[in-house]
């Protein structure tokens, strides 16, 4: 009986003790957690410090009440970033609830040799050099993308496409030093002139040497008796398996009368002709005619800035050309943006496969040509890569500060936001616990440097969870990039996070 009595008090002391928990729990809003010493559990999905992106929320508030244009977010980071997968899938989070007010940053990374958003699809009729700034650091022109490509050829166009959902009404063009060395054409006409060219009817020519070229030859041999695969090999110079290859033979078994195709390499002996300069006056010129069809673009007015020249058009546009300015002889792209007129959140992702924080560093003119993107939030997201050279914890930290420090010297009126790096595992099997390492000090010197943090390392489980999350499907074999479904989690999550912090805000108005 004494036993039976103690049980219902234990539980009912439980009861009630849960049911204050949760009355209390309920209570707590971000906006009290500035000021007021609140524990959280160990690990929820929120944005840590969320004071330091007040003037974002209150920009996601006006929108919603359409009190406020348009919210302008930059996401910087490594190859989690440049593929625009995660960021793509929070692009479209955030621009379902709150309005599509175009692409942002885009980059013409297939015409840089690597990969990019599909989202916007920039081809040329030349070839472009490219230089990233994970390389040595350089005089050439690695400005806003983190990956120069320039060219001294005059004669090009560079054709822009972009998806339906993203039609833009205005593009801005960013270039080194802000040179006006492109312009924007939304159409263009087709010429057909007549040209008239003097050539020569006959040139003597003489032969002044000889060259040899090797070229391939089949021959056809019909097989004698007593003969096998290895001696009508070694008589014409090749192997039993080519013979057997191009014959199409399962086995060394061959047919008395039949015939093989054998495949050989001859060699041919070619003349070098060159022009007889003793006979060039005799030479006899015709008038060739031809008609020859040619591509007239028709520029757009711009309008230029400090940062950009700015082209605009009252049609919302799909397709435009990017075409030389003939005043100049080298020509480089540091990226373009593209926004359209309506109200919403612009979601720009810049991202460099293989950088770090100290790689961003490199250059100033990233951080001027920022600020033709007019962040009003600026996202982080960087730690894999330091990891994986060993970096220590106090250098990542110290890096990752001084790329805060260079993006408010010329954006000090951008928010900012970090991300805690991703799980991995060294060699598909240790844990990495750099990274650990480095997502607490991040969150430890979060008010400190007054940026505020989503924590996406406890997010996906740490390094206790990188193989769960490899065969849920999440991350991909080599256990450091995540498949798009890990890719969407983290975006989704990071909505999550963000929008939990959004009400809470607007609870607390």
């Amino acid at each position: 009986m004494n036993k039976a009595l103690i049980f219902i008090l234990v539980l009912t002391f439980q009861f009630c003790f849960s049911q204050d928990v949760d009355s209390l729990y309920t209570k707590v809003d971000s906006i009290q957690v500035a000021t007021d010493s609140v524990v959280f559990p160990e690990y929820s999905n929120r944005i840590i410090n969320d004071k330091a992106i007040s003037k974002s929320l209150y920009a996601l508030d006006a929108i919603e009440n359409k009190q406020y244009k348009k919210l302008r977010i930059v996401h910087i980071g490594d190859s989690h970033i440049q593929a625009d997968i995660m960021t793509d899938y929070m692009r479209q989070n955030l621009q379902k609830k709150f309005g599509n007010a175009g692409l942002g940053f885009a980059f013409p990374y297939k015409m840089a040799k690597t990969n990019g958003s599909y989202l916007a699809k920039l081809t040329s009729d030349i070839s472009f050099d490219s230089y990233r700034n994970i390389k040595a650091i350089d005089t050439l022109p690695v400005g806003l993308s983190g990956i120069a490509i320039y060219t001294d050829k005059k004669d090009f166009s560079i054709e822009l496409n972009v998806k339906e959902d993203y039609k833009f009404n205005s593009i801005r063009i960013i270039t080194p030093n802000n040179q006006n060395s492109f312009f924007v054409a939304n159409t263009f006409e087709v010429k057909n002139e007549i040209i008239q060219t003097e050539v020569p009817k006959e040139i003597p020519k003489k032969i002044t040497g000889y060259t040899t070229r090797k070229i391939n030859k089949t021959i056809n041999h019909k097989i004698k008796k007593g003969e096998v695969l290895s001696i009508i090999a070694n008589k014409y110079d090749v192997s039993v398996s080519e013979i057997k290859k191009a014959n199409h033979l399962k086995s060394d078994n061959i047919n008395y009368g039949k015939t093989l195709k054998i495949p050989t390499i001859v060699t041919q002996r070619i003349p070098i002709e060159e022009p007889d300069t003793n006979d060039i006056a005799s030479v006899e010129y015709e008038i060739v005619t031809k008609e020859v069809a040619t591509k007239k673009f028709l520029p757009l007015n711009q309008i230029s800035y400090p940062m950009s020249h700015d082209y605009y058009s009252q049609t919302a546009m799909d397709k435009i050309f990017i075409i030389p300015n003939s005043d100049y002889t080298a020509f480089a792209l540091n990226g373009i943006i593209l926004e359209n007129d309506k109200p919403g959140v612009i979601y720009s992702s810049i991202g460099v496969n293989g950088a770090k924080c100290s790689d961003f560093n490199k250059y100033d003119m990233f951080f001027q040509q920022l600020t033709a993107l007019e962040p009003n939030l600026i996202v982080i997201s960087f730690g894999t890569n330091e990891s994986f050279d060993k970096l220590d914890n106090d250098v990542f930290i110290e890096r990752l500060n001084q790329l805060i420090d260079n993006i408010r010297l010329f954006n000090y009126e951008a928010e900012i936001l970090v991300t805690t790096p991703q799980p991995s595992q060294f060699g598909r099997k240790s844990k990495n616990y750099l990274v650990e390492q480095y997502s607490k000090s991040i969150i430890d010197q979060a008010e400190i440097k007054n940026y505020a943090v989503w924590d996406m390392y406890n997010d996906l489980g740490g390094a206790k969870d990188v193989n769960t999350n490899y065969r849920n499907g999440l991350i991909t074999s080599d256990k450091v990039h995540y498949t798009y479904k890990g890719y969407k989690k983290q975006a989704d999550d990071f909505y999550e996070a963000l929008m939990q912090t959004y009400q809470f805000y607007k609870s607390a108005k």
